[in-house]
């Protein structure tokens, strides 16, 4: 399966037989094979036709659009899962506090592990962060068993902040001093490393949405996070275990020479990852994403499982 990034301004899409075909100024300018491609990132001012759109979701293929500075998504989905006794399901169990619990801890637990892995294979690659990655190690070790003893959804999310502050210390030292890094900002973001973390999340949650959406689950209803206007809490729930995975990556990225301060245009509205860089970005993530793609997947397989193990009456 393939990922399509088009970004660029002033083209118009249209579709010929089986092929997407991009136009310039009413020049053809290129033609592209749907038959393997799953899904399409739009972003720029791009033009495109409802049979296409129509046509696109009848091949089960999602359509992301990217707009604006902060390139907040909206997607077109392909036609959902017919299963509607996994949403019934989903639906009943959210109503279980005892249930949402259990899957909270899942979550944060998977997330915490990842926290860890990531700080703990870095110390062979940043030798001169070791003092800070150990110290930020053993704190996040200390926070696991605390996590039982959590009864209530809102003292979970306190821990979960907690345990972000101390990674962070160990993630800025991972990251170039160019990168601006001392922990999380966003909307907009104001610095290199939270403008490719930024970009990086949406991306990842739309993938998250697609992948609730293809297994027959509602992206709006997660257990962590609870349900609000126009958020998709399931995808936000299934993004928490891969995020630390995704640092990893934005930092090796930086640390390498792929990306420099360069890449990056600063001013009022906050820190954009700049057209060339997007660029190199999309082909980086292209190799990245597979793996990921599996991990929601799976994360979705298996809480369908559980749902299944763990009936909870309407």
């Amino acid at each position: 399966m393939t990922t399509l990034y088009i970004d660029k301004k002033g083209l118009d899409l249209d579709m010929q037989g089986m092929a997407l075909i991009l136009r310039e100024n009413g020049k053809k300018t290129g033609s592209i094979p749907l038959g393997p491609v799953q899904r399409i990132f739009l972003r720029g001012e791009v033009t495109l036709p409802a049979r296409l759109l129509a046509k696109l979701g009848d091949l089960g293929i999602g359509l992301v659009l990217l707009a604006g500075w902060k390139s907040k998504p909206t997607l077109f989905l392909p036609r959902a899962h017919h299963d509607a006794q996994r949403r019934l399901q989903q639906y009943h169990h959210y109503h279980h506090q005892d249930y949402r619990l259990t899957e909270a801890r899942i979550v944060l637990l998977a997330k915490l592990e990842a926290q860890i892995t990531l700080l703990n294979t870095s110390l062979e690659h940043v030798p001169k962060a070791r003092y800070p990655i150990t110290h930020a190690l053993q704190h996040l070790a200390a926070l696991r068993p605390n996590l039982e003893q959590l009864s209530n959804l809102p003292s979970m999310r306190g821990w979960e902040g907690g345990a972000a502050e101390i990674y962070y210390r160990g993630l800025a030292t991972l990251l170039p001093d160019w990168a601006g890094f001392n922990g999380r900002n966003r909307r907009p973001p104001r610095d290199p490393a939270n403008a490719m973390m930024s970009l990086t999340y949406t991306l990842l949650h739309a993938e998250a949405v697609l992948a609730a959406y293809g297994a027959g689950l509602d992206p709006d209803i997660g257990m962590l996070h609870d349900t609000s206007f126009a958020r998709e809490s399931l995808a936000c729930d299934l993004i928490e275990a891969l995020r630390p995975a995704a640092d990893g990556w934005i930092a090796r990225l930086m640390r390498d020479g792929t990306f420099t301060a360069d890449d990056f245009i600063s001013n009022e509205q906050g820190c954009l990852l700049g057209k060339a860089g997007r660029m190199r970005f999309y082909a980086a993530w292209e190799e990245a994403m597979p793996a990921w793609r599996r991990q929601l997947q799976e994360q979705c397989g298996q809480m369908l499982s559980r749902m299944e193990q763990r009936p909870c009456a309407a």
